[in-house]
């Protein structure tokens, strides 16, 4: 399966010791560069799970505040491990604002950024009030969501963010080894499809929702997060700061509400 590959593992259970294939998740590197007024810019290296790159790309620049639209992007080139993203003109960009001084890993959305360049954007999202749902969707979203990660299914080593509507209908779904890229990749292909803002829709995410995570959600207008981990304190101040409702915990029968509880029927 895509995004993942055969390895020689030896199984040990109960004292006995046997010799299996095993599947393992694929986490390589991939440099982003911008080009913008023919100047060419490193946004350094991310890793990923390959596949969708695009989509990752375009929704980090959109989570990044970077661009507004996937009309800004002029051109899209790509090889196996780097991805140049050519800037409409048009388009503001101050370096500066976006650079990262070391590897972003699979774990960190924010690692290595010298501030947080993108809250200005946030000021200017309001998220759908109106938008609720019943507890029960909620729980019955994250069932279908469970059946809809083939990728964990076969490695049980990578995160997935899944898009709901109101009557539980999948909108978007993306697999990686990293819980930011999951959002990015998703996000990203909302974008292309111009399903941004995401004023009526839910986010699920397959792991706990950290202060990137809720900053990428906001920003991509969904009005309620559900994360079937815990929340940190940063996530928590940020969800409650702009209304969005955030979910931790979810389980089929439960859930911790932490902002906006409204929005929950």
């Amino acid at each position: 399966m895509n995004g993942s590959r055969e390895s020689d593992i030896v199984r040990v259970s109960e004292g006995l010791r046997e010799g299996k294939i095993d599947h393992i998740t694929i986490e390589s590197p991939l440099s982003i560069q911008i080009i913008h007024e023919n100047i060419q810019y490193s946004m350094g290296l991310t890793m990923r799970t390959p596949g969708n790159d695009d989509s990752l790309v375009i929704g980090f620049l959109y989570s990044e505040g970077i661009i507004e639209a996937s009309t800004d992007i002029q051109e899209i080139n790509s090889t196996e491990n780097e991805i140049c993203i050519v800037l409409k003109k048009s388009v503001e960009f101050n370096h500066s604002l976006h650079t990262r001084q070391d590897l972003t890993t699979s774990a960190c959305g924010v690692c290595g950024k010298e501030s947080l360049s993108n809250l200005e954007k946030l000021e200017r999202t309001k998220l759908n009030n109106n938008f609720q749902l019943d507890s029960n969707q909620v729980s019955c979203n994250l069932k279908s969501m469970m059946s809809n990660q083939p990728l964990f299914k076969i490695t049980g080593g990578c995160h997935a963010a899944i898009a709901f509507n109101q009557e539980g209908g999948i909108i978007a779904s993306a697999e990686d080894v990293g819980r930011h890229n999951a959002l990015d990749k998703l996000i990203g292909m909302m974008l292309v499809k111009e399903l941004i803002p995401a004023n009526e829709a839910i986010i699920h995410l397959s792991g706990r929702a950290s202060y990137e995570l809720v900053q990428k959600s906001i920003r991509a207008g969904f009005p309620i997060l559900a994360s079937v981990g815990a929340s940190s304190t940063m996530a928590v101040e940020l969800a409650r700061e702009f209304n969005l409702t955030l979910i931790s915990f979810l389980r089929t029968d439960s859930m911790v509400i932490h902002s906006a509880p409204n929005r929950i029927r």
